[in-house]
């Protein structure tokens, strides 16, 4: 996770810079990133989608939201300076993750009434 959040960092440094060299290495930089949270993104959602098959979602993006790779990257960074100093050398890029997105898109908690309606309409409607 330091090792993500030093190429974060560094990335607007080196883009202030003139040379093409800094240019360079900031496009480079920002496309390690981009893959990463595009791989995490994907495998994310898809354990998302299973859990969601079971009907006990992680995590509830909202209709007009999807967890793109830009979009992980920025909450993967605000995240991680949220989290105690302690707790930041012991985690991985993945983990922050996970964080970010539960605690941005948390799913609301459907009433035991609701859940009971839900059954009771699936009975009827077969």
């Amino acid at each position: 996770m330091d090792h993500y959040m030093s190429i974060a960092d560094n990335i607007p440094k080196m883009e202030m810079k003139a040379d093409s060299q800094s240019q360079a290495w900031a496009r480079s930089a920002r496309n390690v990133l981009i893959i990463t949270c595009e791989s995490i993104a994907e495998t994310i959602n898809q354990a998302n989608v299973y859990a969601q098959k079971q009907d006990n979602p992680f995590f509830c993006l909202p209709a007009n939201k999807q967890l793109t790779a830009s979009v992980l990257n920025e909450l993967i960074q605000q995240t991680y300076k949220e989290i105690p100093e302690l707790q930041k050398d012991r985690m991985t890029v993945s983990e922050v993750a996970w964080i970010a997105v539960k605690k941005n898109f948390p799913c609301k908690q459907r009433s035991t009434h609701a859940k009971e309606m839900e059954h009771v309409s699936a009975l009827f409607s077969h």
